[in-house]
């Protein structure tokens, strides 16, 4: 049953949106990055399921294994493997639609456009 107040994980869509929105905001969205973008989408949905899992007191981070053996044996919990994963795929998808510092430079460099001065990068360029 539903709660009042507790909102569940993201869809896809809501995503979607907000990396729209973020794209947009810093001046890199194009029609050609739908297709990444939509993939990120489904990809921080799952991110968001797997860390609902991951949060609940009854995780267990370490599950046995049986091998063919017959020895049991304390592994890390496959759904922690996955987690990393997806967040590698992620931050590719996220360099690719210009939302880390070094590809919205890039991206923004490519375009011509001249960024304004940044107040780090000066006192890295300055002596």
């Amino acid at each position: 049953m539903a709660q009042h107040g507790v909102k569940g994980p993201k869809t896809p869509r809501a995503h979607l949106i907000d990396i729209r929105k973020k794209c947009t905001s810093l001046g890199v969205w194009r029609v050609e990055f739908v297709a990444a973008a939509r993939r990120l989408a489904r990809i921080y949905a799952h991110i968001d399921q797997i860390e609902a899992i991951t949060e609940a007191p009854s995780f267990e981070y370490l599950t046995s294994h049986t091998n063919k053996n017959g020895s049991t044996n304390l592994i890390k919990n496959p759904l922690l493997g996955q987690l990393d994963n997806l967040y590698d795929q992620a931050l590719t998808l996220e360099r690719e639609l210009g939302l880390t510092s070094a590809a919205l430079k890039r991206i923004k460099n490519e375009s011509g456009e001249q960024s304004a001065a940044d107040p780090f990068e000066k006192l890295l360029t300055t002596e």
